[in-house]
């Protein structure tokens, strides 16, 4: 049998952006919830055959930093603006 005879892969295969796009949420999870870095990450995901560089790793954390899903507190300006304060004592002068 020779090379040129062997079966398509392709279509069997993900790219490498389709894997890290699928382990993404399990990767933040990871470092989030549970504190793993992206050197720990590597490790693991090497422990299951997958090869990820830490660089990847790192982008992705960094990519999804600023979509947390943590609620904000209201500053204190914008809801106790008026806690303080008097209400206002105006009369109408005719």
């Amino acid at each position: 049998m020779s090379l040129a005879d062997l079966p398509d892969l392709t279509p069997n295969r993900i790219t490498r952006e389709e894997m890290l796009t699928s382990l993404s949420d399990d990767i933040v999870n990871l470092s989030t919830q549970k504190g793993y870095g992206a050197a720990d990450i590597k490790k693991a995901l090497e422990g299951l055959d997958i090869q990820v560089s830490e660089k990847a790793i790192a982008e992705i954390l960094k990519n999804n930093a600023g979509k947390t899903t943590r609620s904000r507190k209201p500053s204190r300006s914008t809801s106790n603006s008026n806690s303080g304060a008097q209400p206002s004592q105006e009369t109408k002068v005719s």
